[in-house]
């Protein structure tokens, strides 16, 4: 293949954006998953120190984020892939019992 084609192919691959883009993409996907993690979690402590209960379902939507991201880059990616998928399966766990006390607290 030619240089041409080669960078062609790429600018198909990644849709036009450059390299700098999909990182940036990459970046402000955990950027946003941490804020939602942290105002999960801010929601979460307020249930349970102001006596309402508490609401399962809410903290696993963040969890599961948290689960399958862990999952995916583990998965995908070599470096630290054992970290990840431990990770990963910690938060499944956690989802999952999340899931479980929702629907059996019922």
């Amino acid at each position: 293949m030619r240089k041409e084609e080669i960078l062609e192919k790429s600018r198909k691959d990644n849709k036009n954006k450059d390299e700098y883009e999909i990182e940036m993409d990459k970046r402000a996907t955990r950027i946003g998953g941490l804020f939602a993690l942290i105002l999960t979690t801010v929601y979460y402590c307020y249930e349970i120190f102001t006596g309402k209960g508490t609401n399962p379902a809410l903290y696993s939507i963040i969890t599961s984020f948290c689960a399958g991201s862990y999952i995916y880059v583990g998965i995908r990616v070599a470096r630290n892939r054992k970290i990840n998928l431990f990770a990963g399966i910690i938060w499944l766990i956690l989802t999952i019992s999340l899931v479980i006390s929702y629907f059996v607290g019922r």
